[in-house]
This record gives structure tokens, sequence and C-alpha cells, in this order.
């Protein structure tokens, strides 16, 4: 109750600040706050749903396997789109919590059944597969907004350009991977008003698109931050790190401007400290990605982001510092180093925000 009465105070301190030319549904308004809030109420059941659906789905396919029924390589193509088919057609006409569970483990299965299908038939090759992945993927997010759905189609579209990269055995192409990743994320966050209000079936999009980025970036910076992981060109590994860089910076420059910083020595002091914070993270590109997710998720205060951007920065600093090929006194004077300039620039940070807020 006191969120809705908040909502209304809001919506009339609008209304008196721009006059008879502000208009709003403000009943509409409420009940979509109402229907997002049993959303998200719902939210720990349906995830422990859709985890025995999938469960179920696994136990079905073996079933199927045991009675020899998917000996056929078409078989399972056909039983998998059909089964694709008729997820989609489903979410576009129910919206209950069980029948939403029932249709994401069916989309699952029937992707399941497609894959192995697919890589049954001799005739056709791997690469053809992932290609057809990333169709249906598309598809799916064209025709369907599911959350969940969604969600999978975009971490599906991921996984099928990573598998096309190593198929083809371009293993550098994966900085254009993570380049792509980082920038697509970078937009999406920092356009988050325009893409909610450009188009209704977008907004919807919106939820599982921002996450499905984020973990499909992450896919990119474990294969270049585990060291061995992908056989990447060391000389070419800073390439993954421009666009981390550019948009942290973009986004100090947000904040100078919050906290009123006119001085150009100043911000000169802001950017070089920025720099110097990212420098040792030139060549571990896997570090500048989770710190770019941590503050793109604090900026809009993306709580799953931030949590998500915040475990791993922690694993691939400690990836980082455990693959360093150096004695642990280099080790710790590296770490003690990076720590300096932390504190420098928080002390920075610190009196820059308590003058702001003595203005």
């Amino acid at each position: 109750m006191d969120r809705i009465e908040n909502i209304k105070n809001l919506l009339n301190t609008i209304r008196s600040s721009e006059g008879s030319g502000f208009t709003c549904d403000e009943r509409k308004i409420l009940a979509n706050y109402q229907s997002n809030k049993g959303e998200k109420a719902s939210l720990a059941i349906k995830i422990l749903s859709v985890l025995g659906g999938i469960l179920a789905s696994a136990a079905f396919i073996v079933v199927l396997f045991l009675l020899d029924v998917l000996d056929s390589e078409w078989s399972s193509v056909v039983l998998g789109i059909v089964l694709i088919g008729t997820a989609i057609g489903i979410n576009k006409k129910y919206e209950t919590l069980i029948i939403d569970t029932f249709s994401v483990s069916i989309y699952v299965l029937g992707f399941v059944l497609f894959i192995l299908g697919m890589a049954m038939h001799h005739n056709v090759q791997e690469e053809h597969v992932a290609f057809l992945i990333v169709l249906i993927a598309l598809s799916s997010l064209f025709f369907t907004q599911n959350y969940v759905i969604s969600f999978i189609s975009v971490l599906a579209i991921g996984a099928a350009f990573l598998f096309l990269i190593i198929s083809y055995n371009i293993p550098d192409a994966i900085h254009g991977y993570v380049l792509f990743y980082t920038i697509a994320l970078s937009y999406c966050f920092l356009n988050e008003a325009s893409l909610l209000t450009a188009h209704p079936k977008l907004a919807k999009l919106y939820g599982p698109l921002r996450i499905g980025l984020i973990f499909s970036l992450l896919f990119g910076l474990v294969a270049i931050g585990k060291n061995g992981l992908v056989p990447i060109s060391k000389n070419l590994i800073w390439m993954s790190s421009i666009a981390s860089f550019f948009f942290i910076l973009y986004l100090a420059s947000h904040v100078l401007k919050t906290l009123q910083v006119r001085s150009t020595k100043n911000k000169w002091v802001a950017y070089v400290l920025c720099f110097l914070t990212l420098l040792p993270t030139l060549f571990a590109p896997a570090i500048s990605g989770a710190i770019l997710i941590v503050l793109l998720s604090f900026l809009i205060n993306h709580k799953t982001g931030l949590g998500v951007g915040i475990v791993a920065l922690v694993y691939f600093v400690s990836q980082y510092y455990y693959d360093l090929n150096l004695s642990l006194l280099t080790k710790s004077i590296v770490l003690f180093s990076s720590g300096v300039v932390f504190l420098v620039f928080y002390l920075f940070f610190t009196k820059k925000t308590k003058t702001h807020e003595k203005v």
C-alpha cells in the first residue's frame, strides 16, 4: 500500500509541476505495478518449477531413447521443432505460472531434441546446426516475449556464436565476440528509457535481453580469462579491453557531471586515476569487463546484474592472480600497487561527494 500511495503522490507532484499538458492513465500504471509485483513475488516458485520441468524433460528424453523412439534422426528433429512451436504458441495464448513452466520445459526439450537429431545426421555439418539454432532463437524472440524462453534464446545465440568461432578454428575472433557483446550490453543499459518506450514487445524483452547479454558477455570473458581454455594469441588480448575501457571512462564522465565537477584540473585527475586503475587490466580484459558489468548494473540499480558482476569480478581477479607467471613477491607488489591506486581514487571520489552534498 505504501508503494501505491507513493506512486499516486509522485503522479500528483508531476501534474502540479507540469500543469495541464501532462496526461497519464493512472489506473493502468497502478494495474501494471500490481502485475509486476505479482510476477516478482512468484519468481522463486517459477525458478523451482522451471528447474523441475527441465529435469522432467531430461527424464522424458531418456525414456524416448529407451523406447527407441529417437532411433531416426529425423524423428528427433521433427519432434523438436513441433515442441518448440508448441511452446511458443502456448506462451502467446496463456500467461499462468503452470502453463509458463510447462511451455519452458517443452521449449528446452524441443531444443535438445532438435540438436540431438541434427547431430546424429551424418550429412549435416555442426556449423549448420549452430546457424539453425541462432535462427530458431531469433524467431522465438520475435514471436514470444516470455521471460525464461527469451533468456534461454539469448543465451543460445551467444553459445552458438562461440561454438562457430571454435568450430572454424579462429580463436582470436573471440575478441570480436567480446567487443560486440560489450557494446550491446552498454547500449542496452545506457538507453534503458528509450528501449522501454520504443515498442511494447521490446519493453517485454528488455529484462531477459539485459540479463542474457550479461551472461553472454561472461561466456566470452571466461573464454579469454581462463588461461589455456582457448588458444588465443597473447599479443592481441588487449583488443577485448578497448570497449570496456571506453565505456568505463564514459561512465566516469557521467559521475563527474553528477558531482558537478567543473574544474578542468579535477576532471583530468579523475580521468588519470580511472586510467591508472584500469591500466593493470589491459591484458586481463575479463577483469575490466566484470568492472563494467558492476558499474552499469549499479547505474540503473539492477541488483541481479550487480550480484553477478561482483561474483565475476572476484573470480576473474583470483584467476588472474593464480595464472600470473611471477614470483609470490612480485604478485604481492602488483596487488599492493593496485590497492594504493584504488584507495587514492576512493579518497578523491569521497572528497568530491562530500563537497557536492554541502552544496
